[in-house]
């Protein structure tokens, strides 16, 4: 017998502790939550970095000049334009550290490490073609080899980023900003 009524005993207790609440029950919006300001800000900075990339990469190259010395300076000016676009990506990047959560530092630091190399192999390759004197065979197949280098480079850094995730938050926060849903 005390084995019911104790049971019942305090259900009628908590019953009665209970307020009657006027109105009619509203769902919460849960499936889009406002993210934090600052992951919000760090998310679309992010995001703005890959989209300056992505707008970048669409630069082709034009036929070579027949003049020797004019496809020289043509080399030049096409890498030193992707020296100059992996130069703003590279300090973008640099900039978005320290993250909100250390986790997204994670994602930029596999991003900038192979993006820092692949320039520094585009720099190469320009140098040597501004320091030589003419274009020899010599001189294009060490500027082909820095360039070959410099693209498993980038190739690299973009398979290592499909291999880390970012937070949640993260994730939630793109929606929220600008430049992730472009």
């Amino acid at each position: 017998m005390k084995r019911v009524v104790w049971p019942a005993l305090v259900l009628a207790t908590t019953a009665a502790c209970a307020t009657p609440v006027a109105g009619n029950p509203v769902a919460a919006d849960v499936t889009n939550p406002k993210a934090d300001a600052e992951v919000v800000r760090w998310m679309n900075n992010f995001c703005g970095v890959a989209n300056y990339l992505s707008a970048s990469g669409s630069y082709t190259l034009d036929s070579p000049p027949a003049d020797p010395a004019e496809a020289k300076q043509a080399l030049s000016t096409s890498l030193g334009r992707v020296v100059d676009v992996l130069n703003v990506a590279v300090h973008d990047l640099d900039e978005l550290t320290p993250a909100p959560v250390v986790a997204a530092d994670t994602a930029v630091e596999v991003i900038l490490e192979p993006l820092s190399k692949a320039r520094d192999k585009f720099t190469l390759a320009k140098s040597t073609v501004d320091e030589a004197p003419e274009m020899t065979l010599e001189i294009f197949a060490a500027v082909n080899q820095h360039l070959t280098e410099a693209v498993t480079m980038m190739s690299d850094g973009v398979e290592q980023v499909s291999l880390v995730s970012l937070p949640d938050d993260f994730r939630e926060a793109a929606g929220q900003a600008e430049n992730c849903n472009k």
